[in-house]
This record gives C-alpha cells, sequence and structure tokens, in this order.
C-alpha cells in the first residue's frame, strides 16, 4: 500500500528536524572542545584575521581528527559551516558582507527578512533554535563594547565601522519568537554634486544654496525618515564645503568619509572625526553629548552630528547660537515637523526652560531645514527646503524656499530667503549677487 502525502511530508520533516538536531549536537561537541583551551582565540577571531585562521585550522583539524559527518557534506563544508557558527554569524555573515544589502531585519529566530535599495525578500535561511539565535546576537553587540542578556536585553550597539545592530531578547520579546534585531549597514560612500543631479536627489540649485548655507554661516537640519539618504546629503556638503574649514564630526559608528590625503599620506583638508563609546559602565560611556561638548574645544567651524535622538540637541543648538555652524540629521515626517522634534529632544535635558523660548531657540539654531523621502522605487529625494523665521502663538513661522513638485517630476524654487537670512550670508562673507539672487520670489 502506497504512502499517502501526508506520511510522506511527515518523513521529509522529520528527516529535517533529525539533521537539525544532529549537526546543534556537533556544533556544541565542537565549540565546548575548542573553547576549553582556545577561548581567548575564539573571541578574538571576530575582529582579527590572524585568530579568523587559527579557530578555521583548528576546527578542521577536529572534524577530521574526530571523524565527525552530516549527510550531503563534505568535510571541508561542516568545517566551513561550523566555523560560520561558532566564530562569525553563521549564515548573516554573506548578508552582512553584501554591499547591496543595506539591512537585516529578523521578526523572530525563523523569520529573516533581507533589504536593498530595491526593495525586501525573506531569507531562506534561519536559525538553528531561539537559543542559537540569541548567542549569535551576543557576540554581535559584544564588538560595541555591550551586553545582551537578561538584565540588559534591549542593546543598540555595532558589528564593525558603518554596521549597526539593534537586537531585543526575552523577556522584552516574545519567548517563542526569541530575538529580535535590525542589522543596518551604512553606506560609506562619497557623492559628487554631478552624481546627485543624475540620481534625481535634488537641483543644482538646491545644492548649491545648502553649500552656501555652510560656507556661510547658517546651520542646517537634514530630516526624514531612515534610509532616506539624509547622511549622503550631509557626507556631500562636507566634502564640498570650503577647504580652510576645520570640521568636527560626532557619529555612533564611522559613516562619513570626509578625509582628503595627497600621494604621501598627508591630510589636504581639516577634519576630526569623532565616535560614541557605549559602554555598560557609566565612567566608560561617551555619548554625543559628550562630544559634542568637547567639540566647542577643537576651534571647528562646522560641527557635524551625524544623527540626533536624544538630549544632545540641547548643547547642539546652544552651539549653533553661538557661532558654530552646525549641521546635522534627524528622524521627522517632515521639514517644519522637525523643529518639534528638535523641541522634544531638547527637553530630554531636563531644562527649566519654557516651551515657547526653547523653540525660538530651535528656531534661530536651525534656520534652514531639509526634508528628504525614499520612494518605492529607490530613489531618494529632497522634498522641500524650508526657512524657519520665527515662533507665533507657540507655531513655527517658515517660508518654502525649494520643493519637489510631484505632478511635474521637477524641482522648484518657490520662495526667496528672508532678508534676516541674506543678512546673516553677507556677515559671513558671501557672494553679494548670489545672495540678491536667492532672495527673488518666482512663482
Amino acid at each position: 500500500m502506497s504512502r499517502t502525502l501526508r506520511e510522506l511530508a511527515y518523513e521529509k520533516q522529520k528527516a529535517v528536524t533529525q539533521g537539525r538536531d544532529a549537526y546543534e549536537a556537533i556544533l556544541e561537541q565542537v565549540r565546548t572542545d575548542i573553547s576549553k583551551d582556545h577561548a581567548e582565540t575564539l573571541a578574538r577571531s571576530v575582529t582579527e584575521k590572524s585568530a579568523s585562521e587559527a579557530v578555521k585550522r583548528l576546527i578542521g583539524e577536529y572534524v577530521t581528527a574526530h571523524q565527525l559527518r552530516m549527510g550531503g557534506m563534505s568535510v571541508q563544508m561542516l568545517a566551513d559551516r561550523l566555523y560560520g557558527d561558532m566564530a562569525g554569524f553563521g549564515f548573516l555573515d554573506k548578508y552582512i558582507s553584501d554591499p547591496d544589502i543595506e539591512e537585516i531585519d529578523g521578526n523572530s529566530w525563523r523569520d529573516i527578512e533581507i533589504v536593498t535599495r530595491f526593495g525586501w525578500y525573506k531569507a531562506p535561511e534561519h536559525f538553528l533554535s531561539p537559543q542559537h539565535a540569541e548567542d549569535t546576537l551576543r557576540k554581535m553587540v559584544r564588538l560595541g563594547g555591550l551586553v545582551l542578556d537578561g538584565t540588559n536585553p534591549i542593546v543598540d550597539s555595532y558589528i564593525t565601522q558603518g554596521v549597526r545592530i539593534s537586537a531585543m531578547i526575552p523577556p522584552v520579546t516574545d519567548k517563542r519568537s526569541g530575538a529580535v534585531f535590525s542589522i543596518r549597514r551604512q553606506r560609506i560612500v562619497r557623492m559628487t554634486k554631478d552624481q546627485l543631479l543624475e540620481f534625481d536627489t535634488a537641483s543644482a540649485e538646491m545644492l548649491d544654496f545648502l553649500l552656501l548655507c555652510i560656507n556661510h554661516g547658517i546651520s542646517i537640519g537634514f530630516a526624514g525618515k531612515r534610509g532616506s539618504g539624509k547622511t549622503t546629503d550631509l557626507a556631500f556638503l562636507l566634502n564640498a564645503a570650503d577647504k580652510d574649514k576645520r570640521i568636527y564630526t560626532i557619529e555612533e559608528t564611522r559613516e562619513l568619509d570626509l578625509l582628503n590625503e595627497d600621494a604621501d599620506g598627508k591630510a589636504q583638508n581639516r577634519i576630526v572625526q569623532t565616535c560614541t563609546r557605549p559602554s555598560e559602565l557609566k565612567n566608560a560611556n561617551v555619548d554625543m553629548n559628550d562630544l559634542l561638548r568637547k567639540a566647542l574645544r577643537f576651534s571647528p567651524d562646522i560641527i557635524a552630528v551625524a544623527e540626533m535622538r536624544g538630549a544632545e540637541a540641547m548643547v547642539a543648538q546652544e552651539a549653533a547660537r553661538t557661532g558654530h555652524v552646525v549641521v546635522t540629521s534627524l528622524h521627522a515626517n517632515s521639514a517644519r515637523k522637525a523643529y518639534g522634534r528638535i523641541l522634544s529632544m531638547c527637553q530630554m535635558s531636563g531644562t527649566n526652560i519654557s516651551t515657547n523660548i526653547l523653540m525660538g531657540f530651535v528656531v534661530e539654531a536651525f534656520p534652514v531645514m531639509v526634508f528628504k523621502r525614499q520612494f518605492s522605487d529607490g530613489t531618494r529625494r529632497i522634498m522641500e527646503i524650508v526657512e524657519a523665521t520665527g515662533v507665533r502663538d507657540g507655531v513655527v513661522q517658515a517660508r518654502t524656499l525649494f520643493r519637489f513638485q510631484a505632478e511635474t517630476g521637477k524641482f522648484m524654487r518657490v520662495g526667496g530667503v528672508s532678508e534676516g537670512l541674506a543678512d546673516t550670508l553677507l556677515e559671513n562673507g558671501a557672494n553679494a549677487a548670489a545672495v540678491a539672487k536667492l532672495q527673488e520670489v518666482r512663482t
């Protein structure tokens, strides 16, 4: 009597389960035995090439000596897989190293999504178990100096330069889902003006205006959702800024490629680049607030805060109101709403300044706000550039200077800069003809 489809499916699933259980047993055996004498080498293998090669050799020798086998896998294939799970990040390695992948999102230990600029898809692989997922994430966040465990179940860290990770584990997440995470790759690229124009990011007039601002005393905020390309535009402006400007950058992980060197490796521009250092030890933690306060002692012409998320906004607006040009990015749904977002971040500092007065400070600090958006086809465009001119009854008064017209698919200048902004530009040496042109009102 022939077997039913259900019976065949059951037997197939049983074989898969048994294979997975057998591999987990081998993985645990190899990890335990190698860790006894080579724990330090195993820990360093994630970041050091020599340690990585040593671990690969140890695993290969162990598999051969103990005659470990898995159906359908050669000795080398088994050793490579064991290395990926012990010293690397298993199946995630190939996605993390792929420059075309922007994000890896784990909805649970067995549901992983891969995001590119063109869309997303479900990864065919997943972790072996909830515990396997937690072990891998713990290894990742340790690279940023942090610990992920039951007492600290939510962590924002980094894996390597330009690769961030946010992770959560039970009891914060559902035990059935296990670990939840998001790994985001920040592309460290230099975009030229011609490239931004080719990608339809903005018009030449818009880019020239923003560059005129940071070169002549006007601070700028870039607002938008995650992945909208704010950092790319910020990097363009800093690279295109006058070469005599002293630029001090503050980042969580290195995303801005700004240093220009000659053939002998000598710096041709004036760049001080800093990164935060998260730590479980309070005295060892260095956050954006710390680096912003230090920035003022390094005589910067431009302070670049890669992304404001909290109380550091208070120090940033103070710096911008005391003669420093500050360029920064933040999450907000429009250029005008970005002012309310900065206000709320300033209030996280515990200030006693009234809301109306503080909003006035924010407007004074960041008179120009840019809003950027990513479209479904992957295109990233500057949708609007506004100038905030004041606060009335708690509401920010702003005029739109440039806008992307969705109906026509064109960028347009729709308003002229205020007399106050024009005066600031002129006081800081901007070309009078260029400023006069910006004051023109177009219809």
